[in-house]
């Protein structure tokens, strides 16, 4: 059974929010590398000086007569709309993707395609990622930058110029012409999930220096939902931990049965709290069962959070999908005597997570 616990909302002032979206822009400790037939490719860390007259909203146009908008970001993301004719009829691509330079050559690859279902098996709660078998990365030659026009090159699409523009013509690209703090940070965040493929890289995701865990949402916790037709009636009484992990177990109400306790790693990044369970009785979870989450807040008190999360496959009224809110209130006992030992022994904290998956 998968729990989904509330999260902390943040106070966001302006300067706060300023301060994010320069942190996502530069996003400097954050790095990853893409492998194909062709080879392995990384993207990410520091703007390097020969990338810089690439960053920008541009359009442009192959030899193929594919044309494009594009907006290209410090932070090595972008976000592409680019349109081509196809056996007489429209067709178009619109979706976000990891860019680079390196030994003159300009890389690219799309992670994110806006118009691909989102696979709902996938152990990471991220919408429309490509696959990794399906990642393509193109290699152009980068024949002339500055900052008003690029000129790349390649035997498949011939030559590719772009311009800089002040504003975007199509409808989707409008939405990058006035950033938006959160959008961008979160926009951010799910290109991130999407290049977790393993255990190792959820443990990097939840520790990453630039977004700590508010010490204060440590200690004690239970939380119930208000599901209207639920499998049955469960309490979920959990340990926050101030270095980002948590202890918890669910048990129904009505039942006195002791269930087993998980383990996991909790966070908040841009206004969003992030969980998962890696452990249960000790024993790590295969990276395929087990499922990283991330909830919206809709009320939050030093001693109470409500979440919400969207279940897409119960509908209100046949076609509004149907939101379920998760209350957390921090308590002084927990009825699970498994949980007063933990919490004085401190076992499965961070030290036992790290030691535990490599």
């Amino acid at each position: 059974m998968i729990i989904r616990l509330p999260f902390f909302q943040v106070n966001m002032g302006s300067v706060f929010l300023l301060f994010c979206f320069q942190a996502t822009l530069l996003a400097s400790a954050w790095t990853t590398t893409v492998s194909t037939e062709e080879g392995t490719f990384t993207f990410g860390g520091l703007l390097l000086e020969e990338e810089k007259p690439l960053v920008g909203k541009w359009k442009g146009v192959n030899q193929n007569g594919e044309k494009w908008e594009i907006i290209r970001r410090p932070n090595h993301l972008y976000s592409i709309q680019i349109n081509w004719m196809e056996e007489g009829g429209k067709l178009s691509f619109r979706g976000h993707g990891l860019w680079a330079v390196r030994n003159d050559e300009f890389i690219f690859v799309d992670i994110i395609d806006r118009d691909m279902e989102t696979d709902n098996e996938w152990p990471i709660d991220v919408r429309n990622r490509i696959a990794d078998d399906e990642l393509v990365v193109i290699v152009e030659k980068l024949k002339s930058s500055s900052s008003g026009k690029v000129v790349t090159g390649s035997k498949e699409y011939g030559d590719s110029v772009e311009t800089k523009v002040a504003e975007f013509d199509q409808l989707w690209m409008m939405l990058f012409d006035q950033p938006k703090v959160l959008d961008e940070a979160r926009l951010f965040d799910q290109i991130q999930l999407a290049r977790i493929v393993d255990l190792k890289g959820i443990v990097d995701f939840f520790t990453d220096p630039d977004h700590p865990v508010d010490k204060k949402l440590s200690g004690k916790w239970e939380s119930t939902d208000n599901d209207p037709d639920p499998d049955f009636y469960w309490k979920y009484e959990f340990i926050r931990r101030p270095d980002g992990t948590d202890s918890g177990v669910a048990f129904e109400e009505d039942d006195d049965t002791e269930s087993m306790m998980s383990h996991g790693l909790w966070g908040i990044r841009n206004g969003k709290y992030y969980g998962i369970e890696l452990f249960t009785e000790g024993e790590p979870i295969p990276f395929e069962e087990t499922f990283l989450f991330a909830d919206k807040i809709a009320k939050s008190t030093p001693d109470k959070f409500v979440t919400q999360w969207v279940d897409t496959e119960r509908k209100v009224l046949k076609f509004l999908p149907l939101v379920i809110s998760v209350t957390d209130k921090r308590i002084n006992q927990f009825e699970t005597e498994i949980l007063n030992e933990e919490f004085s022994k401190k076992a499965y904290g961070l030290k036992f997570i790290r030691e535990n998956i490599k």
